[in-house]
């Protein structure tokens, strides 16, 4: 992937991650249309992304469950979930470039970045943290550094066997 080709994808996510969190419910038809489009244009991609907004939905859920995130919902919400998709479709589309960079640097970016995102939510207002903000980073840091090192190993995973099939 070349680097102008990995800049637009890091932007179009964004959008969608802005579009989620500020927008929430009121455009839950983009988030779905735009995965989609992404799904239609890119063969796979969909059970891939599939697979990890599950994880992370789970996630989210049981930090939900246990109080450390809460939501004006039960659980999660709908726009959370499809970000959950839009970050698995973005994960397997840079996926080349995640498979030949550092494990160590990904997942410190990967801990560091999930939990500074969670925090822009809080700030924007699409969150709640009832334990507060110190306990709140350090759990979603530590839960962000694990997903980021399961991820990547299922990455990884992924990546050989489209390898192999081809």
């Amino acid at each position: 992937m070349a680097t102008r080709e990995l800049f637009t994808v890091g932007v179009l996510f964004n959008l969608y991650w802005l579009l989620a969190v500020l927008g929430q419910n009121s455009y839950l038809w983009l988030l779905v249309g735009s995965l989609l489009v992404c799904w239609w244009m890119a063969r796979y991609v969909w059970k891939f992304a599939t697979i990890i907004a599950g994880c992370g939905i789970a996630m989210d859920f049981t930090l939900s469950y246990l109080g450390v995130l809460s939501f004006d919902v039960w659980g999660i919400p709908a726009w959370l979930a499809l970000l959950w998709f839009g970050f698995g479709t973005f994960l397997w589309m840079i996926r080349e470039v995640l498979n030949r960079s550092s494990t160590g640097w990904l997942v410190l970016l990967g801990g560091l970045g999930g939990a500074a995102s969670y925090f822009a939510g809080y700030r924007l207002g699409a969150v709640d943290w009832p334990l507060g903000m110190l306990p709140t980073m350090a759990v979603l840091t530590l839960c962000w550094l694990v997903f980021s090192m399961l991820a990547l190993k299922f990455i990884r995973y992924w990546y050989r066997s489209e390898r192999e099939v081809l």
